[in-house]
């Protein structure tokens, strides 16, 4: 009986080590996930084009992945015109 109930227990805290590293992981930031984006898509476009440089293939993908500056700006206007009626 009592290996019994130690297995259990072993058990019982593997589950609980288990929770609680679950719950300490921490939700990954929009930029850090911005930058893996960014670095997946160097790594597709360079692989595919072996002539590429670094910086043409950051640059692409940074066009790619980020809006324009003008859509943020009329973004921002729109927010601010809705904000004042």
């Amino acid at each position: 009986m009592p290996t019994m109930q130690r297995f259990i227990s072993v058990i019982g805290m593997g589950l609980l080590l288990l929770g609680a590293h679950t719950a300490l992981a921490q939700p990954e930031s929009r930029s850090a996930m911005l930058k893996r984006q960014i670095n997946e898509c160097m790594t597709r476009r360079m692989s595919a084009n072996r002539t590429l440089s670094y910086n043409d293939a950051m640059r692409a993908c940074k066009e790619r992945l980020q809006p324009a500056k003008e859509s943020l700006a009329s973004i921002s206007a729109a927010d601010s015109a809705s904000k004042s009626r």
